[in-house]
């Protein structure tokens, strides 16, 4: 589900409050007077209510300088002149919430779901794999804040699942942002019942800004000591940023990744005839200590990873901190043991894993890919072992060591509780 951070980040708005159906009805074929009318439409749009006045101008202007000078001549097909416009909207000042989409479908008449989405609930509001990894830490993938209703008792099932784990990772990498609503409801829940200061809003009307706060009550678990890792990437954007930006804040989160888009404004979806909406920066938002802003600069990792690493790296990193202090801390060095040898791995000579290969006392364990798998039983599932160099693996927090003599192999398997057992190769 990757989307550009205009996508996601204008479901909110356009949930929010749907705009009036545009005089223009939608077209599946552009022509010049049509591609001109958009234009002034947009370049309009943006004087009017572009959060900051001069900026708008300036977009607009560079909007109209592309169309004299033949940018957009020749192209007939919406979405790909919807594409070529939000680059150019993005050029003058690198807003990231800047930009045009199309659909054929007119506003209010269904079929088009929201901002490509589709119904809501069909994805989950956004939340999507759940799940319980080694060590008793919880995942959660977050790819995108669909506050529609219905969101929060699917926020909260995602909790309740979790509530019992040592540590949390919530996975953003995917996440363009969404509802802020919904990015406060959940972050809420790793604050104190007292409400802190998350975010100042101000607004291009000369109005006093508004300054928000996280939820004092939230349903299901509040984790307020749980450790919370977050995985970033440059896909991370606007309300996920949000998410990212208020935990660093309150120093709750261990951030894992790459820097984030720099998407830090939030955006109104407007009509701009022909089926084309534009997504508008309305606000500015700050830190209200600091008053720092994360447009533009992103948030930057406290672990800098190649995101595709982030994960692994944060699991690693949560297993080392719950061993050093939990009474169970020999199983879990253990796991630390096959993690890091995850992070750094170890080739193995395929010679070796075929003699390796073989049922050693009702043990089934088998090369597939160029790998080595373990089944307790023959007919069982295989689980792929991790080489941890010469003879030794580890499967999670169980470690397996192959001994050769005499043209005979034995399997010594250290279990998880750090019991072992001498097995042979039949």
């Amino acid at each position: 589900m990757r989307r550009s951070p205009f996508t996601i980040a204008a479901v909110c708005a356009i949930y929010a409050a749907t705009p009036p159906l545009a005089a223009q009805a939608p077209v599946t074929r552009l022509t010049a007077p049509i591609r001109a009318a958009v234009i002034d439409t947009v370049a309009a749009q943006l004087g009017r209510v572009y959060v900051e006045a001069d900026t708008g101008l300036l977009i607009g202007a560079a909007l109209k300088r592309r169309l004299a000078a033949g940018a957009y001549d020749g192209i007939e097909n919406p979405a790909q002149f919807a594409e070529l416009v939000s680059r150019d909207l993005r050029s003058v000042n690198g807003d990231l919430h800047l930009g045009l989409s199309y659909s054929p479908t007119p506003p209010g008449q269904g079929g088009g779901g929201s901002a490509g989405f589709g119904d809501p609930g069909k994805v989950n509001f956004g939340m999507g794999r759940v799940e319980i990894l080694d060590g008793n830490v919880g995942y959660l993938e977050i790819t995108g804040f669909l506050g529609a209703k219905g969101y929060e008792q699917v926020a909260v099932d995602a909790l309740e699942f979790l509530a019992r784990t040592d540590a949390i990772i919530i996975d953003l990498r995917r996440n363009g942002g969404g509802s802020g609503e919904m990015s406060h409801f959940i972050f809420s829940h790793f604050l104190g019942a007292e409400p802190v200061k998350t975010i100042t809003v101000k607004r291009r009307a000369p109005a006093e800004p508004v300054v928000r706060q996280s939820l004092a009550t939230v349903p299901g678990p509040r984790r307020t000591d749980v450790p919370v890792y977050l995985l970033t990437s440059q896909n991370t954007a606007s309300a996920a940023e949000e998410f990212t930006f208020v935990l660093h804040n309150q120093k709750r989160v261990t951030i894992v990744g790459s820097r984030t888009a720099g998407a830090g404004h939030m955006v109104n979806g407007l009509q701009s005839g022909y089926g084309f909406t534009v997504g508008i920066s309305i606000t500015r938002v700050s830190d209200p200590a600091t008053g720092r802003e994360w447009e533009g600069t992103g948030v930057l990792p406290d672990i800098a990873v190649a995101p595709e690493r982030a994960l692994l790296e944060a699991h690693a990193d949560a297993v080392r901190k719950l061993a050093a202090t939990s009474p169970d801390s020999a199983r879990l060095n253990r796991l630390v043991v096959a993690l890091d040898a995850k992070r750094k791995p170890v080739s193995v000579d395929q010679a070796r894993l075929a003699r390796f290969a073989g049922t050693y006392e009702g043990r089934q364990l088998a090369v597939a890919e160029g790998k080595l798998t373990y089944a307790r039983r023959a007919g069982g599932l295989g689980e792929e072992l991790t080489p941890l160099g010469g003879n030794r693996f580890a499967l999670g927090a169980t470690q397996f060591e192959f001994a050769e003599a005499g043209g005979q192999v034995t399997l010594v398997v250290e279990q998880a509780n750090g019991t072992r057992l001498t097995l042979k190769k039949s």
